[in-house]
């Protein structure tokens, strides 16, 4: 039977892949609802007045709630250079102590998000938009994205620690 971590990263890399293909699919809807807002307002029907708001909310919360399966893949902007060029065993030092200092860099960014998130909740501020989601949802996308980034980045740093470890270069699905 497989550890209790390793069946928790299992789960985590599967989340991420499901994160994924949400945000990809919500890119395609708002892709196709750009044309027929355009085409229904051209034959003077109503338009789909939330649609520009809501593609920004979308765009927010995919690119936000992606990064951890951004990371995991590899696809982020990284530099190898100087990884490529160490000896292996300084490399791996080198690859977890950036992975420790990353995520430490979002366990930060999620404390942070998440008083400015229940301070949001508090007083029950609004954005001044058409399109009113409550500013707390908004820091909560943001404050979950952080530490989906910090449990990815410790994940990182247990798997630059194993002997057969290799610099990922897998990218998209």
């Amino acid at each position: 039977m497989a550890p209790l971590i390793d069946r928790f990263e299992t789960l985590f890399e599967k989340f991420n892949l499901c994160v994924a293909v949400c945000v990809a699919g919500s890119i395609g809807v708002f892709a196709a609802l750009v044309p027929f807002d355009f085409f229904s307002r051209k034959l003077g029907w109503r338009g789909l007045d939330w649609l520009n708001e809501g593609a920004e909310y979308g765009l927010y919360a995919g690119v936000f709630l992606s990064a951890a399966w951004v990371l995991y893949k590899g696809a982020h902007v990284r530099v190898d250079i100087i990884l490529t060029a160490l000896p292996a065993r300084l490399s791996a030092r080198v690859e977890r102590a950036i992975d420790l200092f990353g995520a430490l860099l979002c366990l930060g960014m999620a404390y942070f998000g998440a008083k400015g998130t229940l301070s949001s909740y508090v007083f029950g501020s609004l954005p001044d938009k058409d399109l009113q989601i409550p500013n707390w949802i908004v820091l909560a996308v943001f404050t979950a994205s952080f530490i989906m980034l910090a449990i990815e980045f410790l994940f990182r740093f247990r798997r630059a620690g194993r002997p057969d470890h290799t610099i990922s270069t897998d990218i998209g699905f």
